[in-house]
């Protein structure tokens, strides 16, 4: 295929988080069939098919799959279950069995695979005392292994925690990390089990997307690359000023929560408050306290941005103006977050039909 012919590119996970920003850089440059197991895809330029990584043939007829199969030059396998605290079996099945899926697809196609994991599946530099490691954490890192020892051409990118856009905030859900921000903000978390200078890396989801595109263009394949901050990432001190100077200029009320070492927290905070607490409000606690782990890096993740976006637009970003447009973001939704978390927690039954 000569360089001047758009490339025909099968994207998993068009309409998560990262995958809209991926649609939002890629549709124009390449022929983009999206599969979407409910299709939420609503761009001209993107042809959308109805399948489930979770199932043979990614769930379609064996027609259609042969005829993907002829078409397709490129894979970017973005699907996944980002809840890092969410249902084990869920996230095995989507994150392990879907990626089994995908390779499948790949060997047969013949064709190269960007799988997208995650930053944390690297041996990351955590203060004493953290959180175990979450399933999610666990699956991805069982997938790297997979695709890497499936015999294909392969790049793996490992984004670090994915905040709204950077130039605007906009997240379409909020999710993992952004749920924990709220409750710092609201003040259901007033003790955060994160050491003040802790490092967060966080990642605007159109510049994770605009890196991938980038290595697409220039047919990089093989390596793997970091979409993090690296040396540009916030410590939770600074997390916590820019909570302050957000929720300050909407009027809204904040009592900045108390950093604690993790060790100390399981010790003495937890066993003696959350068992005091209700239902709902003692589970978002808990899954909170689990995501503060990605809040508790002694030393900053590699990055492979300089190399993606070239160094000009990678010395050029301002992570604590992206970071605050996601808070500018989140505040008008705090009330709504409250709200919820008053509510009734679901019997067994309710949650099984769910």
């Amino acid at each position: 295929m000569s360089e001047q012919q758009k490339l025909t590119v099968l994207l998993t996970g068009g309409s998560g988080v990262l995958g809209e920003s991926l649609i939002d850089c890629l549709a124009e440059d390449f022929d983009l069939v999206c599969l979407a197991r409910k299709s939420r895809i609503r761009h001209p330029r993107v042809e959308v098919l109805k399948g489930d990584i979770c199932s043979p043939r990614l769930g379609l007829d064996v027609g259609a799959y042969e005829a993907l199969l002829k078409r397709v030059d490129w894979v970017i396998h973005a699907a996944a279950v980002t809840r890092m605290d969410g249902d084990i079996d869920q996230i095995f099945s989507v994150n392990y069995l879907g990626t089994e899926n995908v390779v499948n697809f790949v060997q047969q196609a013949n064709v190269p695979l960007y799988h997208i994991s995650t930053a944390f599946t690297h041996p990351c530099d955590y203060y004493e005392g953290v959180q175990a490691e979450t399933p999610y954490e666990v699956a991805k890192r069982q997938a790297e292994t997979l695709v890497r020892s499936a015999g294909i051409d392969v790049s793996i990118f490992r984004p670090s925690i994915i905040i709204g856009d950077s130039d605007s905030g906009h997240m379409p859900n909020f999710q993992g990390f952004h749920m924990t921000m709220g409750l710092m903000m609201s003040g259901v978390l007033p003790i955060v089990p994160c050491p003040p200078a802790g490092y967060i890396d966080l990642i605007a989801r159109d510049v994770a997307a605009r890196a991938i595109a980038n290595a697409l263009r220039q047919r990089l394949i093989g390596a793997d690359y970091f979409l993090t901050s690296g040396p540009q990432a916030l410590d939770l001190n600074g997390l916590l000023d820019l909570m302050c100077q957000s929720m300050e200029a909407q009027a809204q009320a904040f009592t900045r929560p108390r950093c604690m070492a993790p060790d100390i927290y399981e010790r003495l905070i937890r066993p003696v408050f959350l068992p005091a607490l209700t239902g709902n409000i003692q589970a978002a606690l808990g899954r909170a306290n689990q995501l503060c782990r990605y809040a508790c890096l002694r030393t900053p993740l590699p990055t492979s941005l300089p190399e993606l976006l070239g160094e000009p637009a990678f010395s050029a970003r301002d992570v604590s103006r992206e970071l605050l447009l996601s808070l500018n973001h989140l505040a008008p939704k705090l009330g709504a977050l409250t709200r919820m978390l008053k509510q009734p927690m679901p019997t067994v039954a309710q949650a099984s039909v769910a």
